[in-house]
């Protein structure tokens, strides 16, 4: 194939590895490492040096343990429990099938999961509620950033080597 297409298709992988990065359906910040993987192996890319594939993967594993420990670590600061913990997740998925569900989900989730656990604290619950929500804001953050770095690395490694 030609160098262009390949960039083309890489590209493209990075993109949607962005775009999984908001869309818990869809592993982001792997799809775009794996991108980075493939432009190691082809012609333009061979001379990208194994320490920044190494960085990138360790960026990668790093965002998916961040990923998974904010939403539940911010819930737990902000007084929710494992039932807040579970709600929220539980609304990120369910979030997905409704009109803007990703930006409501896990703070509804998270609400029907504190009121389930203890329905006579409905102030501690929208207080956990915002803390699921504000982690899985973070989370997304985070792993935009670490899809940022390794997009970075490929353009600047295009461009310049």
């Amino acid at each position: 194939m030609p160098d262009i297409v390949w960039i083309i298709l890489i590209s493209l992988l990075m993109i949607i590895g962005v775009i999984g990065s908001v869309l818990p359906v869809l592993p982001g910040t792997p799809l775009t490492f794996a991108g980075l993987l493939i432009y190691k192996f082809i012609p333009p890319g061979q001379s990208l040096s194994w320490w920044w594939i190494a960085l990138a993967a360790f960026l990668t594993v790093l965002s998916l343990i961040v990923g998974y420990f904010i939403p539940i670590l911010t819930t737990k600061k902000y007084g929710g429990s494992k039932y807040g913990a579970i709600g929220a997740t539980l609304g990120i998925f369910a979030g997905l099938f409704l009109p803007f569900g990703l930006i409501y989900g896990p703070f509804l989730g998270a609400l029907i999961g504190e009121l389930i656990n203890d329905y006579t604290n409905q102030k501690k619950a929208i207080k956990a509620s915002w803390g699921a929500f504000l982690g899985f804001l973070l989370g997304i953050g985070v792993n935009i950033l670490i899809c940022g770095i390794m997009i970075t690395i490929f353009f600047v490694h295009l461009a310049f080597f």
